[in-house]
Formats: C-alpha cells, sequence, structure tokens
C-alpha cells in the first residue's frame, strides 16, 4: 500500500534529482579558478556540494540522480528536428564537467543515469512510476514544470534553490489541471523553451479550461463542435483554433509526455548512499579544504550506515 504521509515528511521517500540543470546553475554562479589536469571543475564541484547541502539537509536513504545526453539520436529530435533547435551549444569548459561529475557520484555511491533516447526527465519519471508500484514517495528535485506531470498523490516537486515545494495538490491549484494533464496542456500552450509549437492564441488558462472539461487532449478534439457552448470568453475562436491547428498539438503531445527506454535501470531498492571513502579522498583532496573534506565524509559515512 502507498505511504499516506505526504512525501515531504517521509523519511522513507526516494529523492530523484534532475541534475543537468544543478550543473549549469553552478556554472554560472562560478568563476572557473579550480583546475584537475588544466582543465575547470568549479561547475563540477558546485554540483557536488549542491548534493551534499541536500544530503544534510533532508538525510534520504534513497537516492539517484539523471542526467542528459544532449544526443542528436534523441527519440524527440527523431519525432521534431527542431526540437530545443534554440538551445545553445553546450559550453567547451562544462562539457567535460558533466563526466566529473558522474565519476564524483561514482564515488560518493550515488546512483545515476542517462539515456541517449530519451532525456533526464524521462529517466525520472520512470524512477518514480516504480517508486508508487513499490509503495514509496518520490521528490523530484528540479525547478522544470515539464516534471510535475509525475507528481502523483503523495509525491512533491522541490525546488532546491528557492525551496519550494509543490504537492499535487499545488500543482492543481497553479496550473488550473491535475499532474497528469500537464502533457496534454503543454501541447496545447506551446513550450518556448524547449522550441515546441502549440495553438496559436491558446494560452495556459484557456489550456486549463479546455482540459478541466474534456480530460484530455484527444477528447478534446473530438468534441471541437462542443467548445463554443462553454461558458467563457474567447469559447468560440478558441474552437477555430483548435480545428485549424489540432494536428500541430497532437505533433506535440507526443514531445511533452513521457517517453520510455527500455535500457534504464529502474529497480529503485539498490538506489542507496554506498560512499567509496578512499576514492573520495583521491579526487576530491586536493579542491577541497581538510575541514570540509572531515565534514563531508562524517555525512556520507553516516548516511551510508543507514542502508547497511
Amino acid at each position: 500500500m502507498r505511504r499516506s504521509i505526504a512525501a515531504r515528511e517521509d523519511p522513507g521517500a526516494i529523492y530523484l534529482i534532475d541534475s543537468s540543470i544543478y550543473i549549469f546553475r553552478a556554472w554560472h554562479v562560478s568563476k572557473p579558478s579550480t583546475l584537475v589536469d588544466g582543465l575547470p571543475v568549479d561547475a563540477a564541484l558546485g554540483f557536488v556540494e549542491f548534493i551534499l547541502q541536500l544530503l544534510h539537509r533532508r538525510q534520504p536513504g534513497l537516492i539517484a540522480c539523471a542526467f542528459d545526453q544532449r544526443s542528436a539520436k534523441s527519440a524527440r529530435k527523431a519525432l521534431f528536428p527542431q526540437y530545443k533547435a534554440n538551445r545553445s551549444p553546450l559550453p567547451a569548459g562544462l562539457q567535460h564537467q558533466f563526466r566529473i561529475c558522474c565519476d564524483w557520484l561514482d564515488a560518493i555511491g550515488i546512483s545515476w543515469c542517462s539515456s541517449p533516447s530519451i532525456e533526464a526527465d524521462d529517466i525520472i519519471g520512470m524512477w518514480s512510476q516504480n517508486a508508487a508500484q513499490a509503495g514509496r514517495s518520490a521528490v523530484i528535485v528540479s525547478a522544470d514544470k515539464d516534471l510535475c506531470q509525475f507528481v502523483g498523490r503523495h509525491d512533491a516537486l522541490w525546488d532546491f534553490a528557492r525551496d519550494t515545494w509543490m504537492d499535487y495538490r499545488a500543482i492543481e491549484n497553479r496550473y488550473g489541471v491535475r499532474p497528469a494533464q500537464i502533457p496534454d496542456w503543454l501541447a496545447l500552450t506551446g513550450d518556448k523553451v524547449d522550441n515546441i509549437p502549440g495553438i496559436p492564441g491558446i494560452g495556459p488558462g484557456t489550456a486549463a479550461r479546455l482540459l478541466t472539461k474534456w480530460g484530455n487532449l484527444d477528447t478534446l478534439l473530438a468534441n471541437i463542435d462542443k467548445v463554443p457552448t462553454m461558458k467563457f470568453r474567447g469559447a468560440a475562436q478558441a474552437s477555430e483554433q483548435l480545428r485549424q491547428y489540432g494536428h500541430i498539438a497532437q505533433q506535440s503531445r507526443q514531445l511533452t509526455g513521457l517517453i520510455e527506454d527500455p535500457a534504464v535501470p529502474t529497480d529503485i531498492a539498490t538506489m542507496t548512499i554506498t560512499p567509496n571513502i578512499e576514492a573520495i579522498e583521491r579526487k576530491l583532496g586536493a579542491l577541497i579544504s581538510e575541514t570540509q573534506m572531515k565534514g563531508w565524509l562524517r555525512l556520507l559515512q553516516s548516511l551510508g550506515s543507514k542502508n547497511t
């Protein structure tokens, strides 16, 4: 049976980290002064510090990190070549730091995963589904609204930097739709961040009204003729836009929902913290002070002992 306690108060919740955004955040706030083999590692070190702060504040027993690969062979690129075409290339001084982050996570003893075909969002979606099946709450650590779709009744989305939490009800209140309707909502409104087209003239509020009435995109498009009878200003115009551009929303819907990769490991029982103290000292000893090292090791050893 699923836990009845909310994820924020649940000591047994699994923490699922949307890792790439926190590496970018560290990259933007740090100065490239810390070097390994002549290459900057400030963003990677900032990411590890973020992970350790999270461990200190929440002390999770289960945790895993998901990364994006920015692969040209991704499933969404195959469906829509313009997907995320508005993104700048990964900065040269940052690319190698993603590899360093994964290497350091191995030493810290935290599971991580990436996929050439799907995104970190999808990996987290797969993990959260397995958490639900196992009766565990999930805390999704991200500031990305796309991940709201994976928040179940006992889960939460935690924006670590702002320390704001949204549970199932808070997402409904903010966006006007249930978490599971977020992919349909994005297909109607579009998403400029990911270069996903929506239906012209249909904004967040109108999309929420339409989905509240019809439940999902397919049912909505099957009832276009009835949309003008809905009691909101612009209902007739919305009906015309749906009729003209509905095919675009259907195409966009393929991009906004979960895409699975059977190669992704999903056994959440293995996502414990198992630190390798020797590896941590070897990899981080030259980058942080002795006092920091002692504090980090005490924290990791105490968390690791919870899983033995």
